[in-house]
């Protein structure tokens, strides 16, 4: 007895889910992922990324890349993206050893609306720095 094979399915065109489904999945993929993988998939990928939403929430920590690159510039840089992305609506930033003075000043500069704040292991936090940017915020 010869079975048929299965129809094969259509293809599915990632890159035409609308803008909103893929900023809520960005949200929940997190900061790092979507700036190291997401974004370079397509444009409209891109663009979903750099809608407000999805920075909010930026948690930058517990994650194999920070554990990996602890002090990295690429970190940092990552970070100051995300601050930008949130266009002043970052509301919660949580990161892990790599945070230093001028990353906690910019993230002050620029987060009116932050209500929570995170570090963990940041050794290169002063006190001077940090009594400074908690105004701010």
């Amino acid at each position: 007895m010869d079975v048929a094979p299965a129809p094969v399915p259509p293809a599915r065109d990632w890159s035409e889910l609308p803008l909103d489904v893929l900023s809520f999945l960005f949200v929940k993929l997190g900061a790092i992922d979507v700036l190291m993988g997401a974004v370079l998939v397509c444009h409209s990928w891109l663009q979903a990324a750099k809608a407000p939403d999805v920075w909010r929430c930026v948690k930058m920590e517990c994650h194999k890349f920070v554990r990996r690159f602890k002090y990295s510039a690429r970190l940092l840089a990552m970070a100051k993206v995300a601050v930008d992305r949130s266009d002043g609506q970052l509301q919660m930033f949580a990161g892990e050893r790599f945070v230093t003075n001028e990353l906690l000043i910019y993230i002050a500069e620029r987060s009116p609306s932050l209500k929570s704040l995170c570090l963990k292991q940041c050794q290169n936090i002063t006190n001077e720095v940090f009594i400074e940017a908690m105004p701010m915020m």
